[in-house]
């Protein structure tokens, strides 16, 4: 092993010390679903007009924050991610677009 010189005073050990681990990792935040989102128009043409289906999204109540579970409260098989807004805007919209079709397909 080659050894190097330090400079006096200078401390002994490693360049980049360990970091620590926080001990509660940030939670992401909750995202609110905005009630005026709605579900682009169907790829499939259809035979008769289209019925008009109302938002499946509940209305948010203003200032009172969505109730999230705590860590603990989870099941083991349960897990957390974060998402882009973007993305959740696209899965709400693919989420609209199915449930209109089911109902339709329903009637």
């Amino acid at each position: 092993m080659t050894a190097y010189d330090a400079e006096p005073g200078a401390p002994a050990g490693p360049e980049h010390p360990k970091r620590s681990q926080p001990e509660h990792p940030e939670e992401p935040q909750p995202v609110e679903i905005p009630t005026d989102m709605r579900a682009p128009a169907p790829t499939v043409p259809s035979i008769g007009p289209m019925p008009e289906v109302a938002s499946s999204a509940p209305l948010a109540t203003p200032g009172t924050p969505p109730v999230v579970p705590a860590i603990s409260e989870l099941h083991p098989f349960e897990s957390k991610i974060a998402i882009s807004i973007s993305e959740f805007r696209g899965l709400y919209h693919t989420l609209q677009t199915l449930t209109a079709t089911q109902s339709i397909l329903t009637q």
